[in-house]
């Protein structure tokens, strides 16, 4: 049975004044922000044995920070056989078009299914290198009803190198959403999205430890009672997309959680469609066509159907 893991240290002058979730970052890289962020929230972080209530908090000279890292879940990743295209393989990355309903990684809701990462580890044996071995390769995600490009990492340095390119925004992501009713042409919405209070499974504009998110959407095109849009995120927080067009009161079609059902869609209408960075001095740029359900939602869309 994992441990629970203790690490203390006392702040010194090169962290000083910096916000406690950098300072996190960058004493144990082999975590992300958002890890330290989710931990901050759980209360396992505390400065002079203080609980910390915010990653934004900034840290003094000889702070003594307290980081009670929670035991490591271990699940069952034995390489097992899964469908999904591969777009593009490099030395250090691989470019996946994921379907929808495949989850990129275990966790305590979908323990016992085959994940990405289980079909990664079945088709390139490299994964199998990583020390990490309950999440290798994994530098972000996508929910699992969406559908679309999901890069991840083939060896512990890249992965390393890609999630902080992630955490410093050099990786740039644009969805396609197809929502209820008709937004304004282009729009950018600037809201907080945490846990909500009431139910745990929900991220919310009110939520619990909302973090800055900002996205940018321009409108493709108007339908009878839905739109289709570009949607570029700045931040990647948890559903985020999902969360701030809820909130700007166009929800996607055929989500059930956030948005609305729909006849013609059995899943939330969102598709990771493009992805660009550069790695090495090269530039990298992705576009992925939606899938069938998707094109045929569309085509419905197109003439004249109600996504009701």
């Amino acid at each position: 049975m994992a441990e629970k893991i203790v690490s203390v240290f006392c702040v010194e002058q090169n962290f000083a004044e910096q916000r406690v979730d950098k300072v996190l970052f960058l004493q144990f890289p082999n975590y992300s922000r958002s890890y330290f962020q989710d931990i901050i929230d759980r209360g396992c972080v505390l400065i002079n044995d203080k609980p910390v209530k915010k990653g934004s908090l900034h840290v003094q000279v000889n702070d003594k920070i307290t980081v009670n890292f929670p035991p490591a879940k271990e699940y069952d990743l034995t390489p097992k056989h899964v469908d999904f295209e591969v777009v593009d393989v490099n030395d250090d990355f691989v470019v996946i078009n994921k379907p929808a309903g495949l989850v990129v990684h275990p966790s305590d809701n979908n323990k016992d299914e085959a994940s990405l990462i289980h079909g990664m580890l079945h088709r390139f044996k490299d994964f199998q290198n990583f020390t990490d071995d309950q999440r290798p390769g994994v530098v972000h995600r996508i929910d699992r009803e969406t559908s679309g490009l999901i890069l991840v990492a083939r060896n512990e340095f890249s992965q390393r190198t890609l999630i902080s390119m992630f955490e410093h925004r050099q990786i740039h992501k644009t969805y396609l959403a197809v929502v209820a009713r008709h937004p304004h042409k282009i729009g950018k919405i600037e809201l907080p999205v945490g846990r909500d209070p009431v139910h745990r499974h929900k991220m919310s504009h009110k939520g619990i430890g909302c973090r800055d998110a900002l996205t940018f959407f321009d409108v493709l095109t108007y339908y009878k009672d839905s739109s289709l849009l570009a949607v570029r995120i700045i931040t990647g927080r948890t559903h985020q997309i999902r969360v701030h067009m809820a909130a700007l009161g166009h929800g996607l079609v055929g989500d059930s959680v956030y948005g609305y059902k729909s006849k013609l869609i059995d899943r939330q209408a969102l598709h990771a469609w493009k992805l660009s960075f550069e790695y090495n001095g090269k530039k990298f740029e992705y576009v992925q066509p939606v899938p069938e359900d998707m094109k045929t939602l569309l085509h419905n869309l197109k003439h004249g159907q109600s996504f009701k």
